[in-house]
């Protein structure tokens, strides 16, 4: 999902878009240009907005990335986490070492 739709979804709960600004803490006008699409959202931001929404506070952070990302493998790393079908194979993947340490 797009951060335009995300924005869409806060402002409906909210009632208007300058009620969901008040309850992120950001100026009204910073949700306008992330609903053109010309900025992102600072990850603190985006999660306060997905734990209003109710959704994954990941996605909403991967979604805020990709606006303004121009690295074609980082852009790849946060359109991966927008697909629920590909978390999923990674559990499936990753399930034989669960329980295990994994150090980076």
């Amino acid at each position: 999902m797009e951060m335009k739709k995300y924005i869409e979804i806060g402002e409906k709960k909210a009632g208007k878009q300058i009620e969901l600004a008040r309850i992120l803490n950001v100026r009204d006008s910073t949700l306008r240009l992330v609903k053109s699409g010309n900025n992102g959202l600072p990850d603190a931001i985006c999660i306060k907005l997905a734990d209003y929404i109710e959704v994954d506070p990941l996605h909403v952070i991967a979604a805020s990335n990709l606006v303004t990302e121009k690295n074609e493998e980082r852009r790849k790393i946060f359109e991966s986490c927008l697909s629920e079908e590909k978390r999923t194979l990674h559990k499936k993947n990753y399930s034989h070492i669960e329980g295990q340490n994994i150090h980076y």
